[in-house]
């Protein structure tokens, strides 16, 4: 188990997605492990963000905040200077740009874009299906799937899920394993709705090592052997040109939202 030595407070009046997503987002810049990210929602009185900043303070942690209220971003601010505690506003600076650009003051109600509408219940929809379908899980009901995603292991399929489904789509994925003919259920399925992943054999025996060696497991593994990896992806193209030549995105050195992006494009939703 790889000891947490650097913690990242994402901290927000609302949620806190939107500071879990940029703090995870940096993140994937850094060949960094002991890395925890610890969310801190609907922080909305002065004494709770008081306390946020002396744990920040106390476990020499980074902040990075998404708060509506000004009062609440100014505090924070403030005592994150005076605690030495390093602190990335993430909303206010747009905010103030925008507040410029309308000539008007935003809102300080924070969560605003989770009021509970039909698109919020459409979004937590999409997150069970995810959930409820990583990794090859619930074939039975894999064709109420918007999308789903095929590939060897450490494809970004799990990742890609979950951002798909807060897009509000139900996204599942399956594993494609060498010399295993993919299960029943996805062959019967619309083309329209499967997608391929791939990725260069050498990235994937860099993930795959690292992924041995947080398990504690021998690098000699075939697990993560290049020349196993080659033939893995070989066999997994042969399964996309099987199935009537789908659309296949190459995920090597991309980010989850550029690669989602390519998704919903390929798939013209």
């Amino acid at each position: 188990m790889v000891e947490t030595r650097f913690i990242i407070y994402a901290v927000s009046d609302a949620t806190g997605e939107l500071a879990i997503g940029n703090a995870t987002a940096a993140l994937r810049q850094f060949r960094q492990d002991g890395v925890t990210v610890l969310r801190r929602a609907k922080m909305r009185t002065i004494d709770r963000i008081t306390k946020v900043v002396r744990e920040a303070a106390d476990t020499k942690g980074v902040i990075v905040f998404t708060l509506v209220s000004q009062k609440l971003r100014e505090t924070l601010i403030r005592l994150a200077q005076e605690t030495n505690v390093s602190a990335v506003d993430v909303m206010g600076p747009l905010m103030e740009t925008l507040s410029r650009y309308f000539q008007s003051s935003p809102s300080d109600e924070p969560g605003m874009k989770y009021q509970i509408t039909g698109e919020y219940f459409r979004r937590n929809e999409a997150i069970e299906f995810a959930v409820k379908h990583d990794d090859g899980q619930a074939l039975e009901t894999l064709n109420q799937a918007d999308i789903v995603l095929l590939g060897i292991s450490r494809t970004s399929k799990t990742p890609l899920s979950i951002y798909l489904a807060y897009r509000g789509f139900k996204a599942a994925n399956v594993p494609l394993i060498r010399d295993v003919a993919p299960p029943r259920e996805v062959l019967s399925l619309n083309r329209r709705r499967l997608v391929g992943l791939t990725v260069s054999p050498e990235k994937l025996v860099d993930l795959r090592s690292a992924r041995l060696a947080r398990l504690g497991l021998p690098r000699t593994e075939n697990y993560a052997n290049v020349d196993c990896i080659r033939q893995e992806l070989d066999f997994a193209h042969r399964i996309f040109d099987q199935l009537g030549g789908l659309p296949v995105i190459d995920v090597t050195l991309k980010a989850i939202e550029e690669v989602a992006t390519e998704v919903l494009t390929v798939l013209g939703i």
